[in-house]
């Protein structure tokens, strides 16, 4: 789908949120110019006022529930999303979202979450669409890597002791400390070839890394599944194995990399056709002009296009021809239309 934007001119977009949600905003995009506003400690006068001094004519937060009434109504531009990226809980966060959001509030128009509303109080906020965190590929490999045997587990994800020291004699294991930075998640994920994870709860969740590890090429092993609406499919697009069946599967992954070449190119190419940044966030707000207010929208749109220019051309009336004068004692012969001829006999 080809969205235009509201205006002949790209429009500044400004997204803002904490350091680890960096690599899920575009570095560059064809249909804006797009910023990323790090709020470090929880202090979000400082991002705000950066983008207001940027001249951003839409905002998207990462975690709304974590901006205050007085800093929501202080979002620059004419446009504000907020970007739920994990499953919420707390009353206290579901109340105050339906404080700074809405049609009628100083604050956010819409927000997006994660899977569908599965609760009475989440259906009553302004949810535009469901949105899972997507991913910058534009930032990941060119493709997936059948060359590398480095194993990467995150130590959030670890396996049991046994199968970890199982998953260790097949193949050099590398571990993902939860207190690495966003630049040494990218330099980490472009040197293994694979990551087994493992989970109590859907892949994704609370987690990019899943997500992460299929846009840079990874094959993912993983003893759990994705939510369903994601469309992230076990076996066509990841390996779903127990842990205690990691060494086996690592042990035919390297013997015969090939057989897992078509898992891992139709995850990364799900990653680019499905969860990419720029493509998500063109969506996100496109609908979000939408739904605001259709009308005003779909005209910006159709103003934005040149209309081709049309000739002028006379059109002369069809000349009706002469009977010619029928012969004398000749037979009238009926040709039958073109259905009544398709009717067999």
């Amino acid at each position: 789908m080809r969205v235009h934007p509201p205006s002949p001119t790209l429009q500044r977009v400004a997204f803002l949120g904490e350091p680890a949600f960096e690599p899920h905003v575009p570095l560059q995009a064809t249909w804006a110019q797009v910023r990323f506003f790090p709020v470090t400690a929880g202090q979000w006068e400082a991002a705000i006022d950066a983008a207001r001094t940027w001249g951003a004519d839409a905002t998207l937060v990462f975690r709304p529930q974590d901006v205050t009434p007085e800093f929501a109504a202080r979002l620059p531009g004419a446009m504000r999303i907020g970007i739920i990226p994990s499953p919420l809980f707390s009353a206290a966060e579901i109340e105050l979202l339906s404080r700074t959001s809405g049609p009628d509030v100083e604050g956010f128009r819409w927000l997006t979450y994660l899977e569908k509303p599965t609760s009475p109080e989440l259906s009553r906020l302004p949810l535009l669409q469901t949105l899972p965190l997507p991913v910058d590929t534009a930032r990941c490999a060119t493709g997936p890597r059948l060359d590398s045997r480095r194993v990467l587990v995150a130590d959030w994800a670890s396996p049991t002791p046994e199968a970890l020291e199982a998953l260790r004699k097949v193949a050099p294991v590398d571990i993902l400390s939860a207190h690495a930075t966003p630049d040494e998640v990218t330099r980490t994920l472009e040197q293994a070839g694979t990551l087994v994870y493992t989970s109590r709860d859907l892949m994704g969740r609370f987690d990019p890394l899943p997500l992460l590890a299929m846009a840079h090429g990874l094959l993912v092993i993983a003893d759990t599944v994705f939510a369903s609406d994601w469309y992230v499919e076990p076996e066509d697009e990841f390996l779903y194995r127990p842990d205690s069946h990691w060494a086996r599967a690592m042990d035919e992954v390297l013997r015969m990399p090939v057989s897992f070449r078509a898992v891992r190119i139709r995850a990364w190419q799900k990653m680019r056709e499905a969860f990419d940044a720029s493509a998500c966030f063109q969506r996100v707000l496109h609908d979000a002009h939408l739904f605001a207010d259709p009308v005003a929208h779909l005209a910006s749109l159709t103003s934005s296009r040149p209309s081709p220019p049309v000739a002028s051309v006379t059109v002369e009336p069809p000349r009706v021809a002469e009977a010619a004068p029928e012969s004398l004692g000749a037979e009238k012969v009926t040709r039958p239309s073109r259905s009544l001829a398709a009717v067999p006999n």
